[in-house]
């Protein structure tokens, strides 16, 4: 199965359709060794249903063979005799021109395929002939396909095969062994092959059975007999020594500094000259003032083929190099690199280099020099201890797989407590933000007991986790529990850090059973504390608790210092949570802007550490407001890309957000049933587990709605009286303006009337925009259903801007009918035509009218699907239309 290549074949599809209607195309398949172009050659020839496909495969030993490439496409279509009489001439024009009609006259039978594989192989003649054939049969049925490396241009239209993703990767890996690999060894052959399809390839067949069962380290490069590891050594052996030994000090550098890699030259006496003959071999990049080796691929393969005594050679030049107080922590990497045993007093170098790295936030060069201290450490204890701190600092740094892998190493050498505890947090935060919460709950619960005794602070932090883990999982009788282990653990007299936790448990557990009067007190303290507190964690414990209390603008106050604490920190690791909660309160303000910005920023750093835990939770963040927006298409293709991790990690809290997010779609297409049947489930108060705590409450207006338009009021009215008391408790106008308005739906005649127009009142000026604009829109409906459309206009005219302005088309459009309906004359929402779009914007509109997918369409205009997303969002804003059927129809 051909993995990571959908917008390729969807192009490629499109290619072979054409020439089904009379259309001759051609394209490059420009791409390095091992990304697939035999492969994906071999993708479309078994989709060629109905074609003569003619093959092509340019070879080493015939590249000095004139003629010889066109030899081999035309010997199935001609005898041998009338191809000698075709190249008899010698004159290359008319040859030529002869084999582009010997082409379409076979392709009058049935459509023609040329698939030419290493097309950058075949003979100098043979290769003209076929681009000279290419520009001249686009109005013939005859389809070209020329695969080759991407330094040689045709100048035909050219179709880039790139390293896979990490998706495709993954499924790639799960493809070569059916069995399943452990997480962390997935992740680390993925980032080692760098989304090479045949490096994924040859080192999945070369995994042992140790390695498959974790019990040993994952490969460090593609194995000795590989054919990839054998072209980069071929490539490597080509330069001259000196050329060849520049290489090897950035194979062994890991990009170096320019300066650095002179002086190292200077030292060894190699001309400089030799430094453009490496650059233009590709296995060496010069990136400003950085030189290093393209990929990790590479730089393995090299490392590992160079000789034992090369490659020490090159450590102790670039160790003493180095050796200055800047770059001493490099200078003793590279020692470390020479040395095969124990050695105390290297290690203990190593340590306190790593410790100063740590202390100016450098996690990512005290987490290597960590490790070297270890293996070099004779002591178990003092080993494990730094193997654990290696393991904790490459977490922050944001290498979830690697933090792992260190951890399993970890395990056989325990012996103290007290390491074995600190173990157990690590790994719990580790499965909470990348596993199976309710593995990481067990795990931090372990923690939790053994350090008791020893550390309360890193106790209750295990705690906490542990807690946030029970809901992730929707397992809240877990939370309580834990939340009473913290204060059992903490007493009383407890310094502020400590004491947060405890409020934050006691404030958190009341509102989520519906407390809000014994609630408050104890979350005014948690963000009381957690201002006060250094840190991240606290800012964001001070946010959830300003979200409970209902106080969205100091929620997003805290959510935007937990940012910035991140950020302060130097921990990759904990961006994706406070991000995720920086966009949960600036979607309670209604700035979806800055809800999206957020949630996009943290699913890049996520998706880069690999923490699928917060990717899951921000791809929900982002379907909630695409529901919010009436945005099918967004909200399903995000909610999609969640399922496969939410449903093997047992992840409750997200997929509440995406039943939340599907409900608004329903409500947008007129499916109130189903609307109601899957926010039932969210805001059912008897059930002990499940859903999400918060949206018991904040999807109470939209399940309003459902029971409205569903005609179930009654279903609704105790619900209603949940979200009053709520937001009377938090004395926030908004939210009592909300809660009036879903009392008003309930009510007919005047009392509704009137409750509107409170509503109207409280909605305070500039706050919650789009929940004001549907206020107007509901109440303005009323009034125009009421026959009172004069009075109707003004709210319908506010609420239609507002939605507008959103980029809403669903509400937009809403508000618009009943504006119409109201007896106002209305253009649609940018319905001037086609000079409103840009030429991009044109081009996408009209691939979509003639049945494209977005993927094919970024696949045509060489852009990524998510921009062909946002520009027909704009489309339709521009258009004043709703769905694809109707910019279809836009066309006829």
């Amino acid at each position: 199965m051909l993995r990571g290549r959908d917008s390729e074949l969807a192009m490629l599809d499109r290619l072979l359709e054409d020439a089904r209607k009379g259309r001759g195309g051609a394209v490059e398949l420009a791409g390095n060794t091992g990304m697939g172009r035999t492969t994906t050659l071999a993708a479309v020839r078994a989709r060629a249903s109905g074609f003569l496909i003619l093959q092509v495969e340019g070879v080493e030993t015939e590249n000095g063979l004139p003629l010889a490439g066109l030899h081999q496409l035309l010997r199935t279509l001609l005898p041998d005799r009338e191809i000698s009489t075709l190249f008899g001439s010698g004159n290359t024009f008319t040859a030529y021109s002869e084999v582009t009609g010997v082409l379409a006259n076979a392709a009058r039978e049935r459509p023609v395929l040329c698939s030419v594989d290493n097309f950058d192989l075949l003979d100098p003649v043979s290769r003209a002939g076929l681009v000279f054939a290419a520009r001249r049969l686009t109005t013939e049925p005859v389809v070209l396909l020329l695969a080759c490396h991407p330094d040689l241009s045709t100048g035909l239209r050219r179709l880039p095969l790139g390293p896979l993703d990490d998706v495709a990767a993954h499924r790639l890996l799960a493809d070569q062994v059916p069995g399943g690999l452990p997480e962390d060894l997935a992740a680390e052959l993925v980032s080692l092959g760098c989304g090479n399809p045949l490096a994924l390839t040859e080192l999945a067949s070369a995994l042992t059975p140790s390695q498959l069962a974790g019990t040993v380290p994952a490969p460090v490069a593609l194995p000795a007999e590989s054919r990839l590891r054998a072209h980069y050594r071929h490539r490597y052996e080509a330069l001259s020594p000196g050329a060849r030994r520049l290489v090897l000090m950035a194979v062994t550098g890991d990009w170096l500094g320019l300066d650095t890699l002179v002086s190292a030259a200077a030292e060894a006496g190699i001309d400089l000259r030799a430094l453009d003959e490496a650059t233009g071999s590709g296995l060496l990049h010069v990136r400003g003032e950085k030189v290093g080796v393209p990929t990790r691929l590479i730089r393995s393969c090299l490392y590992t083929d160079a000789p034992l005594t090369e490659r020490r050679t090159i450590h102790l030049l670039l160790a003493s190099v180095l050796d200055h107080e800047q770059r001493h922590l490099d200078a003793l990497l590279h020692r470390a690199a020479t040395i095969s045993k124990p050695d105390e007093r290297l290690a203990g170098e190593l340590d306190a280099a790593a410790a100063a790295a740590r202390k100016a936030k450098d996690y990512e060069s005290s987490s290597r020099a960590y490790e070297l201290a270890a293996e070099l450490t004779p002591d178990r204890d003092a080993r494990a201890l730094r193997l654990l701190t290696a393991a904790r600092d490459c977490w922050l740094a944001g290498h979830t797989y690697r933090s792992r892998s260190l951890l399993r190493r970890l395990r056989p050498i325990l012996s103290d407590d007290a390491v074995r505890g600190m173990a157990d947090l690590l790994e719990g935060e580790i499965e909470l933000r990348d596993g199976v919460p309710d593995v990481g709950h067990r795990n931090l619960l372990d923690a939790a007991e053994l350090l008791a005794g020893r550390h309360v602070p890193l106790a209750a932090s295990a705690l906490m986790r542990a807690a946030e883990a029970s809901v992730g999982a929707g397992h809240y009788h877990d939370y309580f529990d834990t939340g009473k282990r913290v204060s059992a653990l903490v007493g009383t007299g407890a310094p502020p850090l400590l004491q947060l936790m405890v409020d934050h448990y006691a404030g958190i557990g009341a509102a989520i059973q519906g407390r809000y009067a014994e609630a408050k007190e104890p979350l005014h303290r948690v963000v009381e504390l957690a201002s006060s507190q250094p840190g991240c964690a606290p800012k964001i414990w001070g946010c959830m608790a300003a979200l409970a209390l209902g106080d969205d603008t100091l929620a997003h106050t805290m959510g935007t210092h937990a940012v910035n604490a991140a950020r302060a920190e130097g921990t990759p690791a904990n961006m994706p949570r406070a991000l995720e909660f920086a966009a949960h309160a600036a979607l309670r303000l209604d700035n979806f802007s800055a809800a999206v910005n957020s949630a996009v920023e943290g699913l890049r750093l996520a998706e880069a550490a690999g923490q699928h835990v917060a990717v899951v939770n921000l791809r929900c963040v982002l379907a909630l407001v695409a529901g919010f927006r009436g945005d099918k298409e967004t909200a399903q293709k995000e909610l999609d890309r969640a399922a496969e991790h939410a449903t093997a990690r047992g992840l409750a809290w997200p997929m509440a957000l995406g039943s939340w997010a599907m409900a608004c779609i329903d409500l947008a297409e007129d499916r109130a049933a189903e609307a109601l049947s899957r926010l039932s489930p969210l805001l059912a108060t008897d059930r002990r587990d499940g859903g999400s705590p918060f949206a018991r409450v904040t999807a109470i207006p939209h399940f309003v709605e459902a029971a409205v338009k569903a005609d179930e009021r009654e279903t609704a009215r105790e619900a209603v009286d949940r979200l009053d008391s709520w937001a009377r408790h938090t004395g926030n106008p908004g939210h009592m303006a909300v809660a009036m308005r879903c009392r008003a739906l309930l009510l007919d005649g005047d009392e509704a009337d009137e409750l509107f127009r409170k509503a109207l009142r409280l909605h305070p000026p500039g706050g919650r925009p789009f929940e004001r604009a549907k206020t107007e829109l509901f109440f303005g409906e009323r009034l125009r259903r009421g026959r009172k459309p004069r009075a109707a206009r003004d709210y319908l005219r506010n609420a239609r801007q507002t939605f507008q302005r959103y980029e809403a088309v669903y509400w937009a459009e809403r508000a618009g009918g009943e504006l119409r309906a109201a007896g106002e004359s209305v253009t649609p929402s940018g319905k001037p035509g086609m000079t409103e779009l840009t030429p991009q914007q044109t081009q996408i509109a009209r691939l979509v009218a003639e049945g494209a997918t977005n993927r094919e369409i970024a696949a045509q205009l060489f852009v990524s699907p998510r921009t062909v997303d946002h520009h027909l969002r704009n489309i339709f804003t521009k258009l004043g239309i709703r769905s694809r059927v109707e910019l279809t129809a836009f066309f006829r």
